[in-house]
């Protein structure tokens, strides 16, 4: 997973890459996840509702989610 720092609208959720690296597990929480690596360290967080936990001014200048890439056959 590359670095990454997005605003899903739709579901009302915000996802901030820590570091370049592939989530292992995570581990939940009231207010989301984090993601951590095969070390056990953060690779990112992810605040559910985050309407109602984090600034407007935050939200507005957060870019949304790219779609997912497609394999070619």
């Amino acid at each position: 997973m590359a670095f990454v720092t997005y605003y899903d609208r739709e579901a009302d959720i915000v996802y901030v890459g820590l570091r370049d690296a592939e989530a292992a597990r995570s581990a939940e929480h009231e207010w989301g996840l984090i993601d951590l690596g095969d070390d056990g360290e953060p690779v990112g967080v992810e605040y559910w509702d985050a309407s109602d936990h984090l600034p407007a001014e935050m939200l507005d200048v957060l870019p949304a989610p790219k779609p997912p890439v497609e394999a070619v056959a």
